[in-house]
């Protein structure tokens, strides 16, 4: 015991476990002194939940739903509080079938508060605060059941650095702030997995992580259908097939658990398959959201914007989520290489089904016919587990131990670096829709940004070695004769590296969940243009969506926008909308198709572009000629205001 103290007092790394106490300035704040009573796990639980809320609430609300999965989801939730029936979705002007119904009841609960469907043309100005607010939370518990697995299974080190690199990767920041099913999917994913591990690998497990482990795998089937409960089913199924401990299965109390997820997703499930209606396809629930949106999207390949993506699609888009901490890939191939089929230890078996879950999901997702880049989001956890057991690695045995994979980690960062930097739409392509559309690069050009952060990191990480030889030079001139480096590696030179990957993860995502996510949404969302319509508008002045369907102007006109010259119903010809009801003619159009709409309205009205600083659509009204219009609404500076202008 006094030797391990003894090094724990010269060696800071040594020490095993962070957080079993409380720095001194803490204990000197009188309303933190609270946190002192707590256990070291329980304490360290809330500083994720701080860290979390710091990274992924601020500004939460301040940009509009990105088109066109956000204020699509969004509309079948408005539609619900609409419609009064929160049981059978409906989209524009028939039944929506693809998606299940939790992620759908969250986006509505948070409407109901924001006041969404108002008795005024505005949608409620809290309206993406209150709607995002749950996504965000639910990827923050996620990463927190994380923690507590680790904690308890691989140590305390390792739980610290891979919870801390889960929410800091760029795909945690962005779909964090993304009320898209994906985030809540995999938040619900990663805590049944943790449960799941704790109930199998712990001494002594309690009978409530066990159900913890049902509600969380009754709400992801409620929230992504079949791989709610497969994935987590297939990964335990494969560990005991491999080392034969069939006997864990036993803690599971299987028969309770499933009708625990019976009990949770089994009503509503029950009730679409019962359900006739059809929709826009003529399709029943069971044929579009069992058939067609589960078995035909993994072996056919049906609504894709990327078709016949390889086995290194998702290779690619795992380094460009995971940085900085794709630094540190080389070193967790290394601690994959050490796992056994017969493991010995609670860590060992922990790390044998991580294994299984990211082999298991990549394959589920590599072999889909159907590929999205988001579609690696549910195996980075455990991947950026494995990544913090080799930092760990790192602090313990130094940097000369592990040179090697340093120099590799050092390439595969330098790699991922260089194309970022030159081409910062990745980050964008992470989670939208159409690859194809264009990034705003003259208004929210990182690059500088990114290559100083970028060079930063490895210049502090580098600084204790380049001052050793720096140091040796200098001696080297003095004393005309060379003295290598004498000694143990100091435990500086690990510190300051890992601080330095650390730091720069967290500097990363702060740029991109607080500013750069922040400047690029105007791009991608419909909100300013409606709210400027809506500001310069009379209520008798009709908007219509001339040639697209990218949802937004579904959700943020509240479904009486027009859709002209749209493939499929509803829609109208642009000779009825100009024929229609309104002194002045309203008209969203992309800004490829202006010149398409000046030409097809002929002599019918005078095309005026009111807002074009969206480089995707553009605001436009038409007036006719030999009418007298109405002036403009004057600009009042008491109304709050967005990016362009919102509304009262």
């Amino acid at each position: 015991m006094a030797r391990a103290e003894k090094q724990v007092a010269e060696d800071p790394v040594a020490i095993g476990d962070w957080g079993d106490k409380l720095p001194a300035f803490v204990r000197e704040v009188t309303w933190l002194r609270w946190l002192e009573p707590l256990s070291a796990e329980r304490r360290l639980v809330i500083v994720f939940a701080a860290l979390a809320a710091f990274l992924f609430v601020p500004w939460l609300g301040a940009t509009g739903f990105w088109d066109p999965w956000e204020p699509h989801y969004g509309e079948v939730a408005r539609e619900m509080i609409s419609r009064g029936d929160y049981i059978h979705p409906w989209w524009e002007s028939a039944w929506f079938f693809s998606k299940p119904a939790l992620d759908l009841w969250l986006m509505a609960a948070g409407m109901l508060a924001a006041n969404t469907n108002g008795s005024d043309r505005f949608i409620g100005i809290y309206t993406e605060w209150c709607v995002r607010l749950p996504y965000a939370a639910i990827t923050a518990i996620g990463a927190i059941f994380v923690f507590v697995m680790a904690n308890r299974l691989l140590g305390r080190r390792t739980a610290i650095l891979g919870t801390f690199a889960i929410l800091t990767s760029p795909l945690f920041v962005f779909l964090a702030r993304q009320a898209v099913p994906d985030p809540i999917f995999v938040g619900l994913l990663e805590g049944a997995m943790a449960c799941l591990m704790i109930v199998l690998f712990s001494e002594d497990p309690s009978d409530g992580w066990a159900a913890a482990f049902y509600c969380f795998v009754g709400f992801a089937t409620l929230s992504k259908g079949l791989l709610g409960f497969a994935l987590p089913g297939a990964v335990a199924l494969f560990y005991c097939i491999a080392t034969g401990e069939w006997h864990r299965l036993k803690r599971l109390h299987l028969f309770a658990g499933s009708l625990i997820v019976l009990a949770i997703c089994a009503p509503w499930y029950g009730t679409m398959f019962a359900f006739d209606g059809r929709d826009d396809e003529g399709k029943t629930f069971f044929e579009r959201f069992i058939i067609h949106d589960h078995f035909k999207r993994l072996a056919v390949g049906v609504h894709t914007t990327t078709p016949g993506g390889t086995f290194t699609y998702f290779i690619e888009q795992v380094g460009f989520d995971c940085f900085p901490w794709v630094f540190a890939f080389p070193g967790a191939a290394t601690v994959l290489a050490r796992i056994r089929l017969r493991p010995q230890t609670a860590r060992d078996r922990a790390m044998l089904f991580l294994l299984f879950w990211i082999l298991i999901g990549f394959a589920v997702f590599g072999f889909s016919a159907t590929k999205f880049h988001h579609y690696a989001f549910p195996i980075l956890a455990p991947l950026l587990l494995f990544c913090a057991m080799w930092v760990e690695q790192l602090l313990e045995q130094g940097l000369r131990a592990n040179a090697g994979t340093i120099f590799a980690g050092g390439l595969f960062y330098a790699l991922v670096a260089h194309d970022l930097a030159m081409t910062p739409k990745h980050l964008t392509d992470m989670f939208v829709y159409n690859y194809d559309r264009p990034y705003p690069d003259r208004e929210t050009d990182p690059r500088q940004v990114f290559t100083l952060l970028f060079y930063a990191a490895p210049a502090v990480a580098l600084s204790p070695w380049l001052f050793d030889r720096l140091g040796q030079l200098w001696r080297l001139i003095r004393t005309r004769k060379f003295e290598p480096a004498q000694g143990p590696e100091a435990a500086q030179d690990r510190n300051v590296a890992v601080m330095a990957l650390v730091g720069l993860a967290l500097a990363f995502a702060v740029f991109l969940g607080w500013y750069h996510w922040r400047k690029l949404s105007p791009h991608w969302t419909q909100r300013d243009l409606f709210w400027e319509y809506y500001h310069q508008s009379q209520p008798d002045e009709p908007i219509g969506a001339y040639q697209m369907n990218w949802r937004g102007e579904q959700f943020y006109s509240k479904n009486t926008v027009r859709e002209i010259v749209r493939q499929g119903a509803p829609m109208c010809t642009l000779a009825e909308f100009m024929n229609g009801p309104g002194a002045r003619k309203w008209i969203l159009v992309e800004q490829a198709r202006l010149g398409n709409l000046r030409q097809a309205l002929g002599g019918m009205g005078k095309l005026r572009v009111v807002e074009s600083r969206n480089n995707k659509f553009a605001l436009t009204v038409v007036e006719k000629s030999d009418e007298k219009q109405p002036p403009p609404t004057p600009f009042r500076p008491d109304i709050p205001q967005g990016p362009i202008g919102a509304p009262p």
